[in-house]
């Protein structure tokens, strides 16, 4: 087992599950509030945009704990098998959980502004996941994107999981082309 693994396995529950399904249940909160309250047509087009928020977080929580987070254990936990060779790549996983994080941070932005420009009164629970989002999720996930990037530089076993899979395809490449196939 690698030396990694312990950390990537408090980074993996810190997040997965305790950080995730805490903001779950900010979502649930913020929809009973919604329920008591009569919906005006401006708080009805923020409810759309929290209703986007939380789908991209849904998404992503589902990526990462049904794929990324296991992928990245297999990896730290097979580190004395030679012939292990990951079938995912981390880093392409990486690049895509970004993308998805790039877009929650578009719609908080969005969501923040038209909050703002509602005047809604500070004790309403939509600024309790502004705050989570932007106090926890958002440092979270730099933290964990900054370790894989460093276990990426540093780590045997994890780099050749960042770049198995484009040895593969070069492979598969050469292989074709010694067999006249494309």
């Amino acid at each position: 087992m690698c030396t990694h693994a312990s950390t990537a396995e408090n980074s993996i529950t810190k997040i997965g599950k305790k950080l995730y399904p805490f903001i779950a249940e900010q979502f649930a909160e913020l929809y009973k509030y919604n329920k008591k309250d009569p919906n005006s047509h401006r708080l009805s087009l923020l409810f759309e945009l929290i209703e986007n928020l939380q789908h991209e977080f849904e998404s992503l929580k589902n990526y990462e704990v049904k794929l990324v987070f296991p992928s990245v254990q297999l990896v730290f936990n097979t580190k004395d098998n030679p012939d292990f060779t990951p079938s995912v790549n981390i880093h392409e996983l990486q690049i895509l959980t970004q993308k998805k994080e790039t877009l929650i941070k578009l719609i908080l932005n969005e969501i923040e502004s038209e909050t703002d420009a509602l005047k809604l009164g500070k004790s309403h629970p939509i600024y309790t996941i502004i705050f989570v989002f932007n106090d926890s999720f958002f440092p979270e996930k730099e933290a964990w994107h900054k370790m894989l990037g460093k276990w990426n530089k540093t780590c045997t076993c994890f780099a050749k999981a960042t770049s198995s899979l484009a040895h593969q395809d070069k492979l598969s490449s050469y292989l074709n082309h010694l067999h006249g196939t494309k």
